[in-house]
């Protein structure tokens, strides 16, 4: 049942924006789009693994919903095909005293020790430079931007741990989960819906998909590996924001 509803969405979906594209192909020959530039900002929301607080999960990031702002335009070469960059700074928060003593109980039950206590410092804070091909839809003083973009993303860091255990023989010293700073990989799928105020300024709603597969975590004063053990920390988020875009 779940399947077949998926199936009538997506083909919905489908038969509309094939509507949409049909009915505006001459309407676009005829007014063909201008490049832009523009500043946004909004709300960074991580998910799936990034999101997660499973102790039992070397994936889970812990991020937090948080700030997001950035610049972003695009050139159109031919008709409505344009590439598009965009500049983006985002936060996605630290962690919280319940990270904190979660992370601590399952140390806990994983080194058999008679306590842990963890501290967490430092948060998810990164640039994002991205670039690749756009297009875009007119009806009206309505325009839909699609992009698909790749580029580098700058860690400025990453949320770091330090953990202490008693009743542990093995491991008596306090070990770390160090914070990442490095340059890495990333993808990202975005649409824009832009509604005309005048002939050259936009109103612009934003939704952008973020994946990387994240920077390397360096572990350090371990003495083994039992229990979570965080290698390289995936980037998953989805970023909404509200902007305004310039005509060129």
């Amino acid at each position: 049942m779940y399947s077949n509803n998926i199936k009538k969405i997506f083909t919905t979906i489908s038969i509309a924006f094939l509507a949409f594209v049909a009915t505006n192909v001459h309407a676009q020959d005829q007014n063909p789009v201008k490049s832009y530039f523009g500043f946004f900002g909004g709300v960074s929301n991580p998910m799936g693994d990034f999101k997660s607080n499973d102790y039992y999960n070397n994936k889970s990031g812990f991020a937090k919903k948080g700030l997001t702002y950035g610049l972003d335009g695009a050139f159109y070469f031919h008709k409505n095909w344009a590439i598009g960059a965009s500049i983006t700074y985002q936060d996605n928060g630290e962690l919280n005293q319940a990270n904190a003593d979660s992370l601590a109980a399952g140390y806990t039950k994983s080194f058999s020790a008679d306590q842990a206590t963890v501290t967490a410092t430092k948060r998810y804070q990164t640039v994002n430079i991205l670039l690749g091909p756009q297009y875009t839809f007119q009806k009206g003083k309505f325009l839909l931007d699609l992009r698909a973009s790749a580029g580098v993303i700058k860690v400025f860091s990453t949320p770091e741990t330090n953990t202490l255990l008693s009743g542990v023989t093995d491991q008596t010293a306090l070990f770390y989960q160090k914070s990442a700073n490095a340059t890495i990989l990333g993808y990202s799928g975005t649409a824009d819906l832009r509604y005309k105020l005048s002939e050259n300024v936009f109103l612009t709603l934003r939704g952008a998909y973020l994946y990387s597969s994240g920077p390397s975590i360096t572990n350090q004063d371990r003495t083994t590996n039992l229990g979570r053990l965080v290698t390289k920390q995936p980037f998953n988020t989805l970023n909404t924001t509200i902007g305004l875009n310039f005509g060129l």
